[in-house]
């Protein structure tokens, strides 16, 4: 017998909508979309969705409904993150978006949701027996996960999406050597128990999942004309010579030079450049030597933990 389900992601940036059937282990992608929302546009220093980004939201989720609707479901799973987790009116928001799609909303925690990213990102990346770090750069948080294919060794959310670090330091356009400078060094402070946890586990390889990972690897693909090495095509391997000469194009680009740049979707260009901080100051500390993206995260992960996926074995995560 078969069933059907909707996850929705309430992301800080982007609502994304999946629906699938599945029976047994055997499933199909019904229905996909993703709005570019940006929930957080100017919440974090006020911790408040500001009205119109709250009216954006409210739009997504009845053109959700309508597309739900469609549809004989059995689950609706809604899931709301960063911004949910930190706006003041989020809970109202969350309390609407019940109403309109009649099902609750989810709102996680950061360790949770750096959980249900890994259970998505198993399932796209073949992780074997080695220590990956597993990143998910959203607006409002960053996850990280340290994992094989089958224990979570560490995992921890910070809130430094990029969206809240746009809001909280000086971007220019394009980036000047004094901004990416003064956001490492936050990052080098911020971000001290990744540094002694990568060491520790002697992670080599990073699996960027989501986003801006994404138009990473469109971008790539794009202008290096370069295929997925997957043979499922659900992960592709990223040439770290491409990464740093995309790198270097991203952060001396003005926001309109960076529209005509393949691969790279006009609603992602507002964070491209700190995103792109973010995985190169990474990868350049952390002395990693290999680049993964996952084609899935978050509500992947969710899809499979419907599927009754058994949960991750979740070991050192005492000290945060």
């Amino acid at each position: 017998m078969s069933f059907r389900a909707a996850i929705i992601d309430l992301g800080t940036n982007t609502f994304h909508i999946l629906i699938f059937e599945w029976e047994g282990n055997q499933y199909k992608v019904l229905h996909k979309l993703q709005i570019p929302v940006k929930l957080g546009k100017g919440a974090f220093g006020t911790h408040t969705i500001k009205e119109d980004a709250y009216s954006r939201g409210i739009a997504a989720m009845i053109e959700f409904k309508t597309i739900i609707e469609q549809y004989k479901l059995a689950k609706i799973e809604v899931y709301g993150t960063s911004v949910l987790r930190n706006a003041s009116n989020g809970a109202a928001f969350a309390k609407e978006c019940e109403s309109i799609i009649n099902a609750p909303v989810h709102i996680i925690d950061g360790n949770r949701e750096a959980e249900m990213i890994y259970a998505g990102v198993k399932r796209s990346v073949p992780l074997g027996r080695e220590p990956h770090l597993i990143m998910d750069i959203g607006g409002g948080s960053v996850e990280f996960i340290i994992a094989d294919e089958k224990t979570i060794f560490w995992r921890k959310s910070y809130e430094i999406g990029a969206a809240r670090l746009i809001e909280n330091f000086v971007v220019s356009d394009p980036m000047e050597d004094k901004s990416i400078h003064e956001l490492e060094d936050f990052l080098e402070k911020e971000l001290n128990a990744l540094w002694t946890k990568t060491s520790k586990y002697q992670v080599s390889t990073l699996v960027g999942a989501s986003g801006s990972f994404e138009s990473l690897s469109s971008m790539e693909m794009e202008i290096y004309h370069s295929n997925s090495q997957s043979e499922h095509f659900l992960h592709h391997i990223v040439d770290m010579h491409h990464f740093e000469e995309i790198y270097h194009k991203v952060i001396t680009s003005t926001q309109e030079e960076l529209l005509r740049i393949p691969g790279l979707p006009a609603f992602r260009v507002e964070m491209m450049s700190v995103a792109f901080i973010l995985m190169h100051y990474i990868i350049h500390r952390a002395q990693l030597k290999k680049m993964i993206t996952s084609d899935y995260a978050l509500k992947e992960g969710v899809m499979f933990t419907l599927m009754q996926e058994p949960l991750p074995v979740v070991r050192d995560l005492k000290i945060q």
